[in-house]
């Protein structure tokens, strides 16, 4: 298991997080975390929830729970694919900035949210010191794109890869690969996905 995860799903006390940061910290000069691929019937399965929404505030600060730099996203959400998720939804993340400039910590892999961007984002449960990061780190994390036919979701990956596990996934011929979507069909393929496993 990775840092991230460790810190999003609560299984280590605040000292051991500490300890692995310091450790990491001299060892590579800067905190990585690293995840093996998902697709996306798992990522699906493996959220607590799951929204679209615009990004409409960052806010990094020490943490005086676990005394480490932390960003907290606030998301407007227009759109619930899983879970319960109110009108205004805040995540806590690891690492970050703080308002000097100067200081802060920089996790490689833990997902940044730009202001008046929109994501589709699915999340991993708040843990006991209040972390919640998209499940997979990026790879939870799906930016909305303004194209010439819409609103798409971009990714790096393959959809007809992610969505191998998807039989109900209705993507296009065999050909090229798939690197984008509408927004409204990834949209509901997920949330149909989400359906069958309830």
């Amino acid at each position: 298991a990775t840092l991230a995860s460790f810190v999003a799903g609560g299984h280590v006390n605040r000292k051991i997080i500490i300890v692995l940061l310091l450790a990491l910290a001299f060892a590579t000069g800067a905190t990585a975390a690293t995840v093996r691929p998902m697709l996306l019937d798992e990522i699906i399965d493996t959220a607590a929830t799951a929204f679209h929404g615009k990004c409409i505030a960052n806010r990094t600060e020490l943490d005086p729970a676990t005394n480490l730099v932390v960003t907290f996203t606030t998301f407007e959400v227009s759109d619930v694919l899983k879970g319960q998720v109110t009108a205004t939804h805040v995540i806590k993340q690891i690492g970050g900035t703080l308002p000097d400039g100067r200081s802060g910590m920089l996790v490689q892999g833990v997902p940044r949210f730009v202001v008046g961007e929109e994501y589709v984002v699915f999340l991993a449960g708040v843990s006991s010191m209040g972390f919640s990061s998209p499940i997979g780190l990026s790879q939870g994390n799906f930016s909305v794109q303004q194209s010439a036919a819409g609103k798409t979701i971009a990714s790096g990956a393959d959809f007809r890869e992610l969505t191998a596990k998807m039989p109900l996934a209705a993507m296009p011929p065999a050909g090229k690969p798939v690197r984008q979507l509408g927004l409204e069909a990834f949209k509901e393929m997920a949330r149909s996905h989400a359906r069958l496993r309830e």
